[in-house]
């Protein structure tokens, strides 16, 4: 039922998928232990709304622009039920700024596998990457993104290699001049903070999400990798960049300073995008009902656990 209702992009499934991301704001509000009903507060849930719908917004964009997944929804379900499955991400404005940033990036690198203006794309990828960086360091591993389009869409040329060193670099000149006209260069540092210490997962308000993420990614990567491959000549040639944007987004959370679950945002576009490449590829309608009512149980314990 569920499966049947996303199969197709409609505007009534859009509307269904903001009303669902607004539900899991407002659940998660009351099911927080202390809660201070100032109007500071009420903007700050706001904000954290504007910025998920922002998000789902752009990952519509980028997914349906650049035939990453046929036209359905369940791109957009996933990232809600992702959400819900981790409710940390929900406090965390930093990351959830970091992400926009770095979905804006993530759009123009996709959108490489197309002729137009290449070197304009790689300089605006890179610089949000930047901006991300300055946002939340650890993003700077993004930075192979675009080196992996290069090699993958046959972009090799010296001036396409240069040319996201000088995106990279462009955003922080640009805010450390910011911070001398303000006499504050001295307090930023770039916080290349680690944490290797995973016993937070062990609870199982992450463990069971976490399980349940990890096990369905190892499941599905090889299979749908080796269909698109041999099947899809118009999406094999994206299918290597988010390979490599999944393993760097799984890179980026192992040494987060942060283990509460919030860390795992990097990883949800990819997901999203290889998950729905293999509901698109499963014929059973009951087996994509019962995968996505599984991720639908995982976020309703995640919410009240």
């Amino acid at each position: 039922m569920i499966a049947n209702f996303f199969n197709k992009s409609t505007p009534v499934t859009t509307f269904t998928i903001f009303i669902l991301i607004t539900l899991v704001i407002f659940v998660s509000i009351f099911s927080t232990a202390a809660i201070d009903f100032s109007f500071t507060f009420f903007l700050k849930k706001l904000a954290v709304l504007s910025f998920l719908m922002i998000t789902l917004l752009l990952v519509q964009f980028i997914t349906k622009k650049n035939g990453l997944i046929k036209d359905n929804a369940f791109d957009l379900l996933l990232m809600v039920l992702f959400i819900a499955m981790f409710p940390s991400v929900i406090s965390e404005f930093k990351l959830l700024g970091a992400h926009i940033v770095l979905l804006l990036a993530f759009r123009r690198i996709y959108s490489l596998r197309t002729v137009k203006n290449p070197k304009e794309k790689l300089f605006d990828c890179s610089f949000y990457i930047g901006i991300a960086t300055i946002i939340y360091p650890w993003c700077i591993l993004f930075m192979v993104l675009p080196y992996a389009a290069i090699i993958n869409f046959n972009k090799r040329t010296i001036r396409n290699v240069l040319i996201p060193f000088v995106g990279l670099i462009t955003p922080f000149i640009i805010y450390a001049s910011y911070l001398m006209l303000l006499d504050k260069f001295d307090t930023y540092e770039m916080d290349f903070t680690t944490n290797f210490v995973f016993t937070n997962y062990n609870s199982l308000k992450l463990l069971i999400p976490l399980t349940l993420l990890l096990g369905f990614i190892i499941w599905v990567i090889f299979p749908t990798t080796l269909k698109i491959i041999s099947i899809n000549s118009d999406l094999k040639n994206a299918w290597f960049v988010l390979t490599v944007h999944l393993i760097v987004s799984i890179l980026i959370i192992i040494p987060a300073p942060v283990k509460n679950g919030s860390e795992f945002l990097f990883l949800f576009f990819p997901t999203a995008v290889l998950f729905t490449n293999y509901l698109q590829m499963v014929k059973e309608k009951w087996f994509k009902d019962v995968f996505l009512y599984l991720f639908v149980a995982a976020a309703i314990v995640s919410i009240f656990l």
